[in-house]
Order: structure tokens, then C-alpha cells, then sequence
């Protein structure tokens, strides 16, 4: 199953427990493959350098760059998309989203940002929480 996470549930997911760290645990063994581009990294190594996260890093004993380094070693790298739409208006930059799912036929979106999730789906792929995500995939079920 081919998922794509927004960098915010790659960050939680990357930082702390619970349902975003569970997806990405599910990929690390091969579960599930969380899709990944040039610029979806390019933004997740710039929001692990924002300050809010220095303390949380600190506590893990890690940097930016070794947490980038793990997403890396477990993402499975594409192109990035020749063709972003403009669905979402009010922040663009997810529009890259709805592309990499797009043209690499992924299963799902994973996000928490109220601009994906309220489509709740984009061409037939779904657009859940992390929780919703892993319902999906315990069940293996990436149909409606």
C-alpha cells in the first residue's frame, strides 16, 4: 500500500507516540510505502530546524539532520509531480500532496491539516487522520 504523509504527521510521526509514529513504524517494515520527493523533504528538513522542536530533539538525544536521515532510510523516493493542481487555495504547498498521491497512485493522504482533510478524498484516493489511517491499514482495506 502506497501512502502519502504530509510533513506535519512525518514530523509527529518522526517525534512522538501514537498514530502518526504507528505509520511510520508500518513502513520501516515494509508495510506500507510512505511516499516521498525532492520538495516534501526539502520542507520536512525545514520544519525539524524550527525552534519549537529544539527541546523535543534535545530530550530524544537526535538533531534535524539524523531525523531526516532516519525518514530517509524508510520513505521510498519518486520524482517530484509534473503537474500540481490548485485545489487548495488557502495553502498551496498542499497541493504537492494531492500530486505525489496522484501520479504515483497512492492509497492514501495522511494528514492532519484541515485543508486536506476536508476534501476527504482527491480522484478516488482517500484523505484521512493518522487514526483513520491505521484503521485502513490494519484492515488492509484501501477501497471506500
Amino acid at each position: 500500500m502506497k501512502v502519502v504523509a504530509d510533513t506535519n504527521v512525518v514530523v509527529s510521526g518522526l517525534l512522538w507516540q501514537g498514530a502518526p509514529n504507528r505509520v511510520l513504524k508500518w513502513a520501516r517494515r515494509g508495510i506500507i510505502r510512505v511516499l516521498a520527493c525532492e520538495e516534501t523533504t526539502g520542507e520536512l528538513n525545514r520544519v525539524l530546524e524550527y525552534r519549537k522542536f529544539g527541546k523535543r530533539l534535545s530530550t530524544l538525544g537526535t538533531t534535524p539532520q539524523e531525523v531526516l536521515a532516519y525518514f530517509m532510510n524508510l520513505a521510498l523516493f519518486v520524482p517530484s509531480p509534473e503537474s500540481v493542481p490548485s485545489e487548495i487555495l488557502e495553502d498551496p504547498f498542499d497541493n504537492l500532496f494531492l500530486a505525489l498521491a496522484l501520479e504515483n497512485s497512492a492509497h492514501l493522504i495522511v494528514s492532519g491539516d484541515h485543508h486536506l482533510l476536508q476534501l476527504r478524498e482527491y480522484r478516488h484516493i482517500q484523505i484521512v487522520t493518522p487514526s483513520e489511517a491505521c484503521k485502513v491499514i490494519e484492515k488492509g482495506d484501501t477501497q471506500k
